[in-house]
């Protein structure tokens, strides 16, 4: 980069001041990581836009002062702030450089993850100042914690026979959960139950083609939230586990994309596919592009979910008529990055036929 454009960048760019940082942390804007220096005072020249800050010691957290005794950042007062705002240029050879040269992708990719996310949605979603760790909690905790104790109690008498006493297995049901649901530590995901996934008071007719298919829970959500509400969801909780490393990221991220790709009879409203499920698709192929391999590995294609549910997705396609073709085409493409293979229609179509056969679900009256 040229003096005259760094000048320029400097001139119109945000700064970031970390004072007292020590030497050796892991410090990061968006998708770039560093590992500190003796000098090191902050980021400099940062383009327009949503950023993440974020470093590697014990937590992750936006803010302005490195605090020796709890080991986190916090916030600068204000005639600190004035004081260095007037005097940046004398921080300048201890702020690192945004990178935005011709040869970087970076701030382009950080675009094309975050072009959803709103101010209004990290304000809704995010604990209270923008920060979060990786311990950070969610509702979806909640449901792991009720899940346990309704399986435990199921599974009361047989814990009983082998000798766990009535005093000790009540005392264990009657346990105050581990999260607190008061906690201000916490993401307010918009909830998604894709295990309930039908109206209320549903035929059976209903609640079989429902289970399966995700469309009324797609249009019940959308009565409250907007397509581009969904599309920040998608994009930030991706983002939480990608960079944040808080796994309450990827289960918001799974049941979004299990809702949009796992909707069948939405594929015939010309609204939705072009407003929620092609949108999701595309963003959906822009984070894989960005996904380390191992990442992928140890995450993505843990439990086969991505692969069964891009597999459903295929099939309801073919079945609603091939109109997305073209767009499986491109996810096809970036699939081999991975060495994915997407199997065609035709053949998922055959392999479904034959799984059900005598075996389909059947309705009956009573």
């Amino acid at each position: 980069m040229d003096q005259t454009t760094a000048q320029a960048l400097f001139e119109s760019g945000a700064c970031l001041v970390i004072l007292d940082t020590p030497t050796g942390i892991e410090f990061g804007i968006d998708l770039d990581t560093w590992e500190t220096g003796p000098l090191f005072k902050g980021l400099k020249m940062i383009p327009p836009g949503i950023h993440y800050i974020h470093y590697r010691y014990f937590s992750l957290v936006v803010a302005k002062r490195w605090c020796q005794e709890t080991e986190d950042l916090v916030a600068v007062n204000e005639e600190d702030t004035e004081r260095i705002r007037q005097n940046i240029r004398d921080l300048d050879k201890g702020l690192g450089a945004y990178q935005t040269g011709e040869n970087n992708q970076t701030y382009t990719q950080w675009q094309q993850l975050t072009c959803k996310i709103t101010p209004k949605l990290l304000h809704e979603v995010l604990p209270p100042h923008g920060c979060f760790s990786s311990a950070t909690g969610s509702a979806y905790e909640d449901e792991e914690m009720a899940a346990v104790l309704k399986k435990l109690k199921q599974q009361a008498p047989a814990m009983a026979e082998q000798g766990v006493s009535a005093a000790d297995l009540q005392s264990i049901i009657d346990a105050e959960p581990t999260t607190d649901c008061a906690s201000t530590d916490r993401f307010n995901f918009t909830p998604i139950n894709i295990r309930h996934s039908f109206p209320p008071h549903a035929t059976p007719d209903e609640l079989r083609r429902f289970s399966k298919d995700k469309s009324w829970l797609l249009r019940s959500i959308l009565q409250s939230r907007t397509c581009e509400d969904i599309l920040g969801e998608f994009q930030l909780a991706f983002l939480v586990i990608l960079v944040g490393q808080n796994f309450c990221g990827i289960e918001h991220w799974k049941r979004i994309l299990h809702l949009v790709l796992g909707s069948a009879e939405v594929l015939g409203d010309a609204r939705v596919v072009e407003t929620v499920v092609v949108p999701v698709l595309r963003c959906f192929m822009s984070q894989l592009r960005v996904c380390p391999h191992e990442f992928v590995a140890s995450v993505l294609e843990q439990d086969n979910f991505v692969a069964e549910i891009l597999q459903e997705f295929v099939l309801n396609v073919y079945e609603s008529g091939g109109g997305l073709d073209p767009e499986i085409a491109r996810l096809r493409a970036v699939l081999k990055m991975f060495d994915w293979v997407l199997p065609e229609g035709q053949q998922l179509q055959t392999k479904a036929d034959e799984e059900e056969g005598e075996y389909a679900p059947q309705v009956v009256d009573l």
